[in-house]
């Protein structure tokens, strides 16, 4: 009965527009009140911080403050120009060039909405100017953005590894997979749909002006080389590597290129620790959450649950898929994973053996679905918001992306090679 009462007021809570980590944290104090414990508070508050003292979860606020410096150091126009050369003259060509520039930023940011920030605000008025409608530019502008969590190195990632105990060097080497397979589907959509609207293309450039923007984008390029090639080669770890990013960014934007200012920076550092602060304050609540999930066997009472309505793993898969899309629509992808993770992974990992590096990109490309549909979809949201375009013109546009991730989402779900291999080949961990 303490399980049910401690649901009431997890999603009663969410439906009363607490916090999600105020509302994993009322949850808990029910499991506490009901052990009769003396010092519940305490008990609770010395849980959540055990959860923040991990080394991992320093790599955070240090990525995330090496998205705002590269974001607000003029770096995103030399990547742009760069994915220009090379897709420009594709059918759609601006707006294979936002897909691919989203590729490269996402190597950069690791955030879906420091994407659509640094993106949407140079490619929606350009793509509209050139006649592209204006739900079709933010419908692409979204799809794309959901790349930056996917690709290393995405905060999500971070979080999910750091919390669950999955090697980070793992997610990050499936993740290049799983991101630069979505961004080749998107392009191949977004030729279709361009294409049919007869929306023009760049002249193909030389492979000598190739080079030229090639060599302009090299330093900037050098990041993310140093990010995974450190993490991956086991030479440094992810959080050591998020310190490297953070001092290269400065080097690059303060020294080389002097693009940052005194003022820019105290605004990056502001940034990158408020969102630092609410993704940190998840995850603190979120072990004692997983404490007490664990004490009450809920995951093995979910597990029994599914397997009473049926045996087949597929059905079950499809019953988590909808939970988690519909979770999704309404709550951030870093808040869902750490409010369903001590539910869902031993479920996926303990009774359907998948691995926790499948788990972790099961939950996380879902959930990435959520976030390109309304009605809260926040990259869906953001992007309308960015590109001054009514929401619902970019949902008429966006239900290709959709239906693009979904079929990954199975992909991933059906094939576990597909997060596999890359982990497997460099003896990375994250597969038992």
């Amino acid at each position: 009965m303490v399980i049910v009462y401690m649901l009431l007021v997890l999603f009663g809570a969410i439906m009363l527009s607490v916090p999600v980590f105020g509302a994993m944290g009322l949850a808990t104090l029910v499991h506490w009140l009901d052990e009769g414990r003396e010092s519940i508070l305490l008990i609770f508050n010395q849980q959540t911080m055990s959860g923040l003292t991990g080394f991992t979860f320093l790599a955070v606020p240090m990525f995330l403050l090496t998205g705002e410096l590269m974001s607000r150091g003029g770096i995103t126009d030399k990547l742009i120009a760069l994915a220009r050369s090379f897709v420009g003259h594709f059918t759609g060509g601006l707006a294979q060039v936002n897909v691919l520039s989203s590729v490269f930023f996402a190597t950069i940011s690791g955030s879906g909405q420091a994407d659509v920030a640094a993106m949407g605000s140079v490619f929606m008025p350009a793509m509209k100017k050139e006649g592209y409608p204006g739900g079709l530019a933010g419908a692409i502008t979204a799809s794309s953005a959901t790349l930056s969590p996917i690709i290393p190195p995405g905060v999500i990632m971070i979080v999910y590894g750091a919390t669950f105990g999955v090697p980070i060097a793992a997610m990050f080497a499936a993740g290049l997979s799983v991101g630069l397979f979505l961004a080749v589907a998107y392009m191949l959509v977004t030729y279709i749909l361009c294409r049919k609207l007869g929306i023009p293309r760049y002249p193909r450039a030389g492979w000598r002006e190739r080079f030229r923007v090639f060599k302009v984008a090299l330093l900037p390029l050098g990041l993310p080389v140093l990010i995974l090639g450190g993490i991956v080669g086991g030479i440094v770890t992810a959080t050591e590597a998020s310190a490297i990013a953070v001092a290269y960014a400065l080097f690059l934007t303060v020294f080389v290129y002097r693009t940052i200012n005194l003022k820019t920076l105290v605004e990056a550092l502001r940034d990158a620790a408020i969102t630092s602060a609410g993704i940190l304050i998840v995850a603190g609540v979120a072990v004692s959450f997983s404490y007490v999930v664990a004490r009450r066997n809920i995951p093995q009472i979910v597990s029994y649950g599914l397997l009473s309505v049926t045996e087949s793993p597929f059905v079950i898969m499809v019953l988590i898929f909808i939970a988690l899309f519909i979770a999704g629509m309404f709550i951030g992808r870093t808040a869902n994973v750490m409010m369903f993770g001590p539910i869902l992974v031993p479920v996926l990992v303990g009774t359907l053996g998948y691995s926790p590096v499948q788990t972790g990109f099961i939950m996380i490309t879902v959930l990435g679905i959520g976030h390109m549909t309304p009605p809260v979809g926040g990259t869906l949201l953001t992007t309308a918001l960015v590109g001054k375009v009514d929401v619902l013109d970019i949902t008429r546009n966006i239900w290709p992306y959709v239906i693009v991730d979904s079929a990954m989402t199975f992909l991933i779900i059906l094939i576990p090679a597909i997060t596999e291999t890359m982990p497997r080949l460099l003896n990375l961990g994250g597969l038992g």
